[in-house]
């Protein structure tokens, strides 16, 4: 049995892997989904000290408290500011880093650094002033391109502002993360934007990594949680199996291939 870390998103929080949790709990592994500081069911901890450092810490804790090792763990768009600084803290504990349609930050640079000049004035543009701070709202679910209403409308319900010093505060690397065996990436193909596929494309000339393919909307563990906890179980095995060069071998194979679900 294998342990999986799963990190959410920007303004999503533990809830939005529920569907993956059930899957790979029915399995009998063990999954743990934690909700950032200031966001899902602990929105109520937002605050103006709450940022991009305050979200690492949340993840290094609960491996820390859960005594985690060998585990998969996983990042989902902003997540992966978050999840490559915990990797890059504890690379010994990590025996797979997924991300899906996550961002890559870079040392020293905040994720608004990262954006044109353009978008990162379209971003502070949004930004509203509150007693618990600046926040980001949150985007309309409709941009996410999930194949079912109901799930736009759940995903709208749940999402809450975030603190902006997630996204203005610097990153922190030295990369010792790219020691971890099993790096994957993930990327969703009816998610509009083409962000994570750029990412795709240039992580695949990088033989360190391999390069998978959801067919849904950006929130896959919402749209195909099948698809992505067949990906984690896949990326689980070849660690066990062997590391880095199992997964390079099972990419053509089965046990992390390209993962494609059902086009709506």
């Amino acid at each position: 049995m294998a342990d999986f870390l799963l990190v959410h998103g920007a303004w999503h929080g533990g809830w939005c892997w529920r569907r993956v949790v059930a899957i790979l709990a029915g399995q009998g592994h063990r999954v743990f989904a934690p909700s950032l500081t200031g966001l899902g069911d602990r929105a109520h901890l937002l605050s103006p000290e709450v940022g991009l450092a305050t979200h690492v810490e949340d993840v290094l804790a609960v491996i820390e408290a859960e005594e985690l090792r060998d585990l998969v763990l996983c990042a989902h768009s902003y997540g992966g500011a978050v999840a490559t600084q915990v990797a890059d803290r504890v690379p010994e504990k990590i025996g797979a880093l997924v991300f899906l349609d996550a961002l890559l930050p870079q040392d020293g640079r905040s994720l608004l650094d990262l954006d044109t000049p353009e978008r990162r004035e379209a971003i502070l543009s949004r930004v509203a002033e509150t007693p618990r701070g600046p926040v980001l709202p949150p985007a309309p679910a409709a941009l996410y391109a999930l194949a079912a209403p109901e799930d736009v409308a759940w995903v709208d319900r749940r999402c809450v502002p975030q603190a902006l010093r997630t996204y203005s505060d610097p990153a922190v690397l030295t990369g010792a993360w790219m020691q971890i065996e099993v790096l994957a990436y993930a990327c969703t193909l009816r998610f509009p934007a083409p962000d994570f596929r750029d990412i795709a494309a240039r992580l695949a000339r990088d033989p360190r990594f391999t390069i998978h393919e959801l067919a849904s909307g950006h929130d896959a563990m919402i749209d195909v949680p099948d698809d992505v906890a067949d990906l984690l179980l896949g990326c689980a095995e070849a660690a066990r199996a062997g590391g880095r060069d199992e997964a390079r071998a099972t990419a053509d194979g089965t046990a992390c291939a390209t993962v494609a679900g059902s086009p709506s």
